[in-house]
């Protein structure tokens, strides 16, 4: 399950701790509702230390404003999921 969102700051990748999962769906909503990044991630973690976690390069700019995220973990065919919100602010 994903247990922590960790914001980037300049230069650093959004990080997600899950554990081990085949599989990480993670999708990101402005205020309005509207998609604005869905990306899923395959393979094993990128970070061991101090939890199993995922990194990922988000392309592109970031405006400022809030945002909502939901991820969706698979391992083994079993899905877990969570959501929350972050900002950007500039």
């Amino acid at each position: 399950m994903a247990r922590r969102w960790t914001l980037a700051r300049p230069g650093l990748h959004p990080c997600i701790e899950t554990g081990f999962a085949d599989r990480v769906k993670i999708k990101i909503y402005n205020v309005a509702g509207e998609a604005v990044k869905e990306q899923t991630l395959t393979g094993g973690p990128n970070k061991s230390s101090p939890a199993y976690a995922y990194e990922w390069g988000w392309e592109g700019y970031i405006p400022s404003g809030v945002y909502y995220y939901t991820v969706e973990t698979e391992k083994a065919g079993k899905k877990l999921k969570a959501k929350g919100k972050f900002a950007v602010v500039r």
